[in-house]
């Protein structure tokens, strides 16, 4: 009997979802109730408080580990079933829980990403900047890649570890766009641009980049540069000579890294807790991980998005609808 009464109702969250899928439109009504009358800015725009989830050890001392994966400021929900890669907002939240709770006494960043966008590598480091007003070690675990932005964001930490065969480097910044005029004049497409300065189209790809272009976005590619190189100065404790010797754009291994005073130790995220541990001086420690606790409403908004989201099999709309120049601090190929 509990069995069949499970099965239905299986059946009817499924059911649900399904009609968001096909009927985005009742399905938006549905959410509006299910989520209740209250919809101000402040709760829609209120960061969550993360869930617990226990790792290993014990004890009221923790150590947090807070994960980067993927591009940095990717804006990628979870969907319905969650996603390993948090968004920006939620990447956020999670550092200034770890700062604001007095149980956890230091971080793990476990970095695996290429880089990303400048502001919001920045905007994640700034915030790790706070847990050393709070005297909350940081220590960084790089996985696999860990180059551009990812090593932005590992700078300030107090030790950083990497595995002898990690990508990480890639200390630079980089602008590209992409031009199709070619392509364009070739199926007889032009476009048509009305604009209030010269430089208002700036990186279009419907045309070439005339001189001007070219030194206006490779300024200020060295504008960010240069903020790099004083990220890693600092935070790293090397002269800004030796920096600029080393910040070439080039990738190097963990091993490399380690030669170059870009790493502290070779280890994997095993090291890096005993690490933090050492660092915040403890012995009984219970290393978690954050947690969100999604709600039926949260899934029914994923499903929906996924719903929504236009076919593009041959990655043309993605192509022809350019979001202008980006600059970040990210390795590409």
């Amino acid at each position: 009997m509990q069995n069949r009464g499970w099965i239905i109702g299986l059946s009817i969250v499924i059911g649900i979802v399904l009609a968001c899928a096909i009927l985005p439109l009742g399905s938006f009504a549905l959410l509006l109730a299910v989520g209740g009358s209250d919809t101000s800015s402040d709760v829609m725009l209120s960061p969550p408080r993360w869930q617990e989830q226990r790792v290993s050890g014990s004890g009221l001392n923790r150590i947090a580990i807070i994960e980067v994966n993927g591009v940095i400021g990717l804006n990628a929900d979870a969907g319905l079933f969650g996603a390993s890669q948090l968004t920006q907002r939620q990447l956020l939240s999670q550092i200034r829980q770890a700062t604001e709770d007095s149980r956890v006494k230091a971080v793990v960043l476990r970095v695996n990403s290429p880089g990303g966008g400048v502001v919001a590598s920045d905007e994640i480091h700034s915030e790790l900047l706070k847990l050393r007003d709070v005297e909350k070690p940081l220590v960084v675990s790089m996985g696999s890649v860990a180059a551009s932005g990812g090593y932005y964001i590992a700078a300030p930490a107090d030790r950083i570890y990497a595995n002898p065969d990690t990508f990480t480097g890639s200390l630079g910044v980089i602008i590209s766009t992409i031009n199709y005029e070619e392509a364009f004049e070739e199926f007889g497409l032009r476009q048509l641009v009305y604009k209030s300065g010269e430089f208002k189209d700036i990186g279009s790809p419907s045309r070439a980049p005339s001189a001007e272009d070219e030194a206006i976005l490779q300024s200020i590619v060295d504008q960010a540069y240069q903020g790099f190189v004083d990220v890693i100065a600092e935070g790293r404790d090397l002269p800004r000579e030796r920096v600029l010797e080393i910040a070439d754009g080039r990738i190097y291994t963990g091993q490399q890294a380690l030669e170059l005073d870009l790493i502290d130790e070779l280890g994997n995220l095993d090291e890096a807790l005993v690490g933090a541990q050492e660092l915040a001086g403890l012995e009984d420690t219970l290393v978690i991980r954050y947690r969100s606790a999604d709600t039926f409403r949260d899934l029914l908004l994923g499903a929906l998005a996924q719903a929504q989201e236009p076919a593009d099999p041959f990655g043309l709309r993605s192509l022809t609808q350019s979001q202008g120049p980006k600059l970040e601090y990210r390795m590409i190929p």
